[in-house]
């Protein structure tokens, strides 16, 4: 029924991934992956779950950071009718996404593309602008209308031919669809029925020892503002500790 889709260039958050859609997915599934990182403990974590026969694709693999163009050589290889573009700085997931993104495209024919709604609170914004960016579609689905990009999207494998194979950059492939899709009269809508926890923020970068590592990232990415967020919150930070319930209770609302 769903082919996830993931390029992995943060081995310990896209190990979490894994491990995660592998234990709440009920219907029929494969993971895809592209390694976009050399790392000796991912690749055996990998080889020992393809040993269990967990549906594990390794489509590819290169030593530097392809960043989204790697997903069109996923989506081309992949076997399901629902494919779902992830970032791998996502690490959990509610239940039942397939079933419901299922229920959604059949009772809505014109929506191809559906973004999960993220965890939201003081330390971070999961990515997702504020609600009142967003224009009511459905009440009963919640869907809502307005700015998404490819942290968790559903889609039909319909639109695999608008994405380019090309030319894509780290941000752009959830939003390229979502306008692709209007100008085909079709839509990429918000869902707040699913739900997914998207590690961005400096508090929650930090819990997982993750903070050099994204600092780092932007950087080479010239993003200057996300950078300065970072690095200026370093002497305000919580401590692990502190946080440590705190993340439990993300992870247990989405169990």
């Amino acid at each position: 029924m769903i082919s996830y889709c993931v390029v992995s260039f943060r081995p310990k958050y896209s190990r979490l991934l894994i491990e995660d859609l592998i234990r709440k997915t009920t219907v029929p599934f494969e993971i895809l992956l592209w390694l976009n990182v050399d790392d000796a403990e991912y690749d055996s974590f990998l080889d020992e779950q393809i040993s269990h026969r967990q549906p594990i694709r390794i489509i590819g693999k290169t030593p530097e950071n392809i960043g989204m163009r790697a997903y069109p050589l996923l989506f081309e290889q992949a076997r399901y009718d629902l494919l779902v573009q992830i970032d791998d700085d996502v690490i959990a997931v509610s239940k039942n996404i397939a079933e419901q993104a299922h229920e959604i495209f059949s009772k809505f024919p014109s929506v191809k593309q559906l973004v999960s709604d993220v965890w939201q609170d003081e330390f971070t914004s999961g990515a997702r602008p504020p609600l009142t960016q967003y224009r009511l579609y459905d009440a009963e689905y919640g869907l809502y209308d307005g700015p998404i990009d490819g942290w968790f999207s559903v889609f039909r494998r319909s639109v695999v031919p608008l994405v380019e194979r090309f030319g894509l950059n780290y941000l752009s492939l959830g939003s390229l669809l979502k306008n692709r899709l209007r100008a085909n009269g079709s839509l990429g809508l918000l869902c707040m029925r699913f739900k997914v926890f998207h590690v961005i923020g400096p508090a929650y970068a930090s819990y997982f020892d993750m903070l050099d590592f994204e600092i780092e990232k932007y950087r080479r990415l010239g993003r200057v503002d996300i950078v300065e967020w970072y690095e200026s919150a370093r002497v305000r930070l919580p401590s692990k500790a502190e946080l440590e319930p705190r993340v439990s209770r993300i992870l247990e609302a989405l169990a």
